[in-house]
């Protein structure tokens, strides 16, 4: 399985490491400033590669942002053979909303992570 993490601030970098020290699935990263996703990891991709080869998509931009994320990476989605599963950490931006954004009947989950999962 391959879990991508399109923005790793402090939330999407903790899930990141978490899920990466699993050792469970290839980690897949991407960020805005492509520093802080190389100081979590020595292979940085970007969105357009997590939107065509991650299985679960983690979306840890900030809301104001996902817009222009998601638009930007839909015509990626909409390439692939099957839907990945997009999971949100935006808070205000609803699942019918990233569907739209992302151009698909995406399979959509939205989380609130926090300081535990920081901890791991």
């Amino acid at each position: 399985m391959k879990i991508g993490f399109i923005g790793t601030g402090n939330m999407g970098g903790a899930l990141a490491s978490a899920a990466a020290k699993s050792g469970e699935a290839q980690v897949l990263l991407a960020n805005r400033t492509k520093a802080k996703a190389e100081a979590l990891a020595a292979a940085v991709s970007g969105n357009e590669m997590i939107a065509k080869e991650a299985d679960l998509i983690f979306l840890g931009v900030k809301p104001q942002m996902m817009a222009d994320m998601l638009t930007g990476i839909a015509p990626a989605l909409k390439e692939r053979g099957s839907a990945p599963v997009l999971v949100s950490m935006a808070a205000g931006v609803t699942i019918a909303r990233i569907r739209e954004l992302a151009g698909g009947d995406y399979p959509v989950i939205r989380i609130m992570p926090n300081m535990p999962a920081a901890v791991g």
